[in-house]
Parts: C-alpha cells; sequence; structure tokens
C-alpha cells in the first residue's frame, strides 16, 4: 500500500514505537494511607482512586457491593401507568404481547419479563424480531398484535423512537408500554408508557441500565405495590439475566449496575435455569472450579446468546433462556455453539475484506471515519466488523452490507466521536437510523452510500482531533517488581465484574531486563518469556505477538503492560504476566 503522512493516516498495524504510552496513575502515599485503613495493597487503592473511590466508605463499598445501590424505581418516568396497565391486564386475564430485541439484552429482557409474568399467572404471549426485520418495534408487529386481539403491547430493550407504531397502536386501540435504555429523540412516541432512563425529564438519577435492567426495575415496582412477598424470591431469580445483559451490552459497570452485575454473578453461578447451566457448559464454564468473572458473560456466554440472531433466528437463544427441559437444554445449547463458530468464521472473512478495501485505498486510509461497504456482507456480522475496524485502523468505522435494495451498517466509535450525533446529522439520507454515542445502526439505498460517505467525513473531520487517531497504550498504575504478587492477583479480582466502566486492571513495569524467550503453541504463534525486575524474575506470556515481538533480544530493557494473573496447571499455580504491549524500554519517561 502507499503510506503517506496524512494527519488521518492510520499505521497499518499495530506497532509499539507509534503508539502513544501512558500511565494514569502511580501510588501516592495518600493510596498507602487509605491501603492501610482499608486491608489493600497500595496499588488497588491506587486504582480505585483513578476509577473514583478515593476514601474509606467510597472503597468498602465498592469492594463490597450491597443492594443498598439500587435506585427506586418509582422515580423512573411513567412507571405508574406502566405498572397499573400491568396489573390490570393480569387481574383481567388480558393477553399481552413482549415484544424484545434479537441482541442479548434484547434476548435476557425477553426472557426475564415472559418468566416473572407468568408467575403472576399473566396471559403472556412474547415475539422477537429478525435482523432482516429490522431494529425495533414496527408497523407489523402491532397489526398483527391487534389481529389477534393483543390489547397491552409491552416492549422490552426497544421502541424509544417507535414513532409510527405508536401512533398505530393507538388508532388500532392497542396500549403501548415501552421500555428501553436507548437515545430518545426530542420527541417521544405517543405511548401509554415510556420508561427510559436517558428521558430528559427523568428523575431516576442513573443512565446506564441496560434494557434488561430497566425491564427488572419495571417488575421490581410491580411487585412492590401488588404482590410485595414475591419481590425477595424475584431477586434471587432473574439478577442471573440482569447480569448477563449487563456485561454482554457494555453497559457502564458502575453506580446501580455494579451491584446488578456482581450479585447477578453470584445468582448465576448457582443458577436452577437449565437454559443458562447448559450454555455454560457448552461454554465450558465450570463454576465448581472457578469464580464467574466479567470475561466469561463477554466472552463466552455473551456471543453464544447473540450468536442466534446472528446467523439464524434470536428466537433459538430466547427458547434456551426459556426452557426448564434438561434434554432440549442441551440441544439449544449445542445450538448455539454450533451457531457461534459459524459467526466466527463468517465474522473472519468480512473482516478480512473490510480490512483489505481499507488497506488498498489511499484515500481511505486519510479519513477520519471509516465507511466500508460489500456486497453480500452479513449484517448480522458487520457490528464485528466495525469493531474489528476500529481496534485496527484506530479511527471511528461503519460497516455497510449491500443488498440489491438496501444497504445495512453498523457503526462503532473511536476518540470520542458521536455516533448518535452523527446519525441524526445524516438522516436526510438514511431510510433508517438510531443507537447511542459509541455504537450506531443504520440503513441506507446504496446509490446514497457514496453521498453518507462524504458527509460523514465532513462531520468527523469537524469533530475528531486528529491528534486522538493513534494507538495508546494505556495503564492504570506503574508497578515496581515488588509489587507484583499473588496477593496482588487476587486483590485486584475484588474489581470484578470487569467491563465497560470498570475494565480489567492493566499495569505497566519499566525497565525490566528480558532474560529469556521461547515460542510455544501448536504453530508456535504464542511466546513465553522471562523477565527480570528488582531482583524479580517474573514468567510472562504473549498471545500472538506476531511481527510486534520482532526486535527483542535477551539482555534488552523493556517495557510492559501487563495483567497479572494466577496461572493453574494441575496442582500447580504460578504467577504470570500476560503481556498486552511490549516496547524497548526509554530513558527519561
Amino acid at each position: 500500500m502507499t503510506t503517506t503522512t496524512q494527519p488521518f493516516s492510520p499505521p497499518t498495524t499495530f506497532q509499539p514505537a507509534l503508539a502513544k504510552w501512558r500511565t494514569q496513575t502511580t501510588v501516592t502515599s495518600a493510596d498507602e494511607t487509605l491501603a492501610a485503613d482499608c486491608g489493600i495493597s497500595p496499588v488497588l487503592a491506587a486504582i480505585l482512586r483513578l476509577r473514583g473511590y478515593d476514601d474509606n466508605e467510597m472503597v468498602r463499598r465498592f469492594l463490597a457491593p450491597h443492594e443498598n445501590a439500587l435506585r427506586d424505581p418509582f422515580t423512573l418516568p411513567d412507571i405508574e401507568p406502566a405498572i397499573v396497565r400491568l396489573h390490570q391486564a393480569i387481574e383481567n386475564n388480558e393477553p399481552l404481547l413482549i415484544f424484545g430485541d434479537y441482541d442479548v439484552d434484547g434476548v435476557t429482557s425477553t426472557a426475564l419479563l415472559v418468566r416473572s409474568l407468568r408467575l403472576l399467572k399473566a396471559n403472556v404471549h412474547y415475539a422477537l424480531p429478525e435482523r432482516a426485520d429490522g431494529y425495533g418495534l414496527n408497523t407489523h408487529v402491532v397489526r398483527k398484535a391487534a389481529e389477534d386481539g393483543i390489547k397491552l403491547i409491552f416492549t422490552a430493550d426497544c421502541g424509544i423512537t417507535a414513532h409510527e407504531p405508536a401512533q398505530l397502536a393507538r388508532e388500532l386501540g392497542v396500549d403501548l408500554i415501552i421500555t428501553d435504555h436507548h437515545d430518545p429523540a426530542a420527541t417521544l412516541p405517543e405511548a401509554l408508557a415510556v420508561i427510559d432512563p436517558k428521558r430528559a425529564d427523568s428523575q431516576y438519577g442513573f443512565e446506564g441500565l441496560s434494557g434488561c435492567g430497566v425491564a427488572y426495575k419495571v417488575i421490581q415496582a410491580l411487585l412492590s405495590r401488588y404482590w410485595p412477598e414475591y419481590l425477595k424470591s424475584f431477586s434471587q431469580k432473574y439478577l442471573d439475566l440482569v447480569a448477563v445483559a449487563a456485561i454482554a451490552d457494555c453497559v457502564p459497570l458502575v453506580d446501580e449496575n455494579r451491584y446488578l452485575a456482581w450479585a447477578g454473578l453470584k445468582v448465576l453461578s448457582r443458577t436452577k435455569k437449565k437454559g443458562l447451566l447448559a450454555l455454560m457448559t457448552a461454554a465450558k464454564i465450570d463454576v465448581a472450579k472457578q469464580a464467574l468473572a466479567g470475561h466469561h458473560v463477554g466472552f463466552r456466554l455473551g456471543p453464544r446468546l447473540n450468536a442466534a440472531g446472528r446467523m439464524a433466528s434470536p428466537t433459538r437463544s430466547l427458547d434456551l433462556l426459556l426452557c426448564d427441559d434438561a434434554d432440549e437444554s442441551v440441544t439449544l445449547a449445542t445450538e448455539l455453539d454450533q451457531l457461534n463458530t459459524e459467526r466466527q468464521n463468517a465474522t473472519r472473512e468480512i473482516i478480512k475484506s473490510a480490512c483489505e478495501v481499507v488497506y488498498k485505498s489511499t484515500e481511505l486510509q486519510q479519513q477520519a471515519i471509516l465507511v466500508v461497504d460489500g456486497d453480500g456482507w452479513s449484517h448480522g456480522l458487520i457490528g464485528l466488523a466495525a469493531s474489528r475496524l476500529v481496534e485496527t485502523f484506530y479511527r471511528p468505522a461503519i460497516v455497510l452490507g449491500v443488498e440489491e435494495e438496501l444497504a445495512r451498517g453498523s457503526g462503532r466509535s473511536y476518540a470520542d466521536f458521536d455516533l448518535h450525533a452523527l446519525i441524526e446529522h445524516t438522516s436526510h439520507l438514511l431510510q433508517s437510523g438510531g443507537g447511542h454515542k459509541a455504537a450506531c445502526g443504520l440503513s441506507i439505498h446504496p446509490e446514497k452510500i457514496h453521498e453518507f460517505r462524504d458527509l460523514a467525513q465532513q462531520f468527523a473531520k469537524s469533530n475528531i482531533d486528529p491528534a486522538l487517531l493513534t494507538p495508546v497504550v494505556e495503564a492504570d498504575c506503574l508497578t515496581e517488581g515488588k509489587d507484583i504478587t499473588p496477593q496482588l492477583v487476587k486483590e485486584l479480582e475484588a474489581l470484578e465484574p470487569c467491563g465497560t466502566g470498570n475494565p480489567e486492571a492493566s499495569l505497566m513495569l519499566r525497565g525490566a531486563v528480558l532474560v529469556d524467550g521461547l515460542a510455544m503453541g501448536q504453530q508456535k504463534q504464542h511466546l513465553k518469556w522471562f523477565v527480570e525486575s528488582d531482583n524479580y524474575r517474573f514468567e510472562c506470556v504473549w498471545w500472538n505477538p506476531g511481527k510486534k515481538a520482532d526486535g527483542f533480544e535477551p539482555g534488552q530493557k523493556i517495557d510492559v503492560c501487563y495483567v497479572p494473573q494466577l496461572n493453574q496447571w494441575g496442582y500447580n499455580t504460578t504467577l504470570q504476566l500476560v503481556l498486552k504491549a511490549v516496547r524497548k524500554s526509554l530513558q527519561g519517561e
């Protein structure tokens, strides 16, 4: 490819020499005092301070989440008319329709509502959209519901922009309760209730709930008002679904979400739901041998639940979450596991094609936002491809799968660029569009893609600092050799569940000496290194470094960004540093 010095040109591969290395904090005397008061290490104290927990009480609340963190559901907008109408439907045995979404948040939301309302003897029906139908509630669903005698539709994880379906529901005499967590437009749909913590008039005080979290709060309010005797068992039964949604849907794991995810993982570890048990077995998660952590949900359970909606039908995942038969659950979980393998293979092909489009175009390499399109790219996988473009080229990306009459797109952000604002700015070109700051979805006629790309580029150039479009190696805290102990690893586990807003702690070690190393893996694609710092020797592993490992020799001083872990092999447990990035040590930094 042709190289260029234009400010918007990314490196074609991750090169540590081109990356900005940044350590966010170091241990201070205040951290040492806080650590002594709370019985933790100074490194953990420094990381917690960095994340906003800088006094004894805040640290204790973070390390031991409590249900007191749960906010009052009655402060959500429109909660009163919603629960009154739900209660009426249950008491009168009215048929009601739960309409969810095709991703893991929508599927878990639907499962939570169906399961909990069935226990209240509600006459519950449910439906999910197929990806081919597009995101959210549509007029076809409303019209069919009315024809089937449904008098109440309850959306889960969708509906905040469903103006036309809401109008049709009103005309057909169908009440509509919308529960969502996506960004609302200036005007809300005309529904009986629109429950979204992001509404401008919301008094809830926290905008970060998942769609499943919002559904949970509605049922919490319903039970508090009409069936308080069920409230305690409800939390124990369904927090597992809320935790899966919060972690897999990448909502910030802070405030109320920290408790919901933390407590939900504990419920998940002892869940009786046959579907979740079978799914964990298929994902090779053994809760008898390991404590559940955020990465188990984010990288094993979530992708398998999402695979059905991407490769087949989301109803397969919903069937699993509603299933009470052990044998059927195993069959469904095996199917999701196979679909996830197919999804991985198909995604690799799209990613390869999308990256080649960028590599072959000097013009694209210079752009502040990548808008890439390809014929036949599955609209169930383009979001994953967009994420990979962001990781590879360090800028926002939108990937469009083009069909005969319509192109569907999915975008992911970088450098704090607001994709929701971009969708609003280009709405006159789109057939549909929505999302939030970090991610978006859209559909557009193929002949308008070129115009959309140009307008998106202009908007991005005006709203992104080119200096931010570079790779960054960022560590939470600078460490010394004496800090790195098995006890530190165990303390860092207190940060769990980790995910968006509360990431896994990464640390930095500077000036370590590379002592020796060897390749490992069937194809020798991984590295095991031994490094020394302050007379302490550490075993390190570097997964799939590729050419990033070129040029390093024994005896060199290196800086490493790493995550410490305890590696258990048989009866032996060893301390190991998982390397995220390495560079030759720079003096004077």
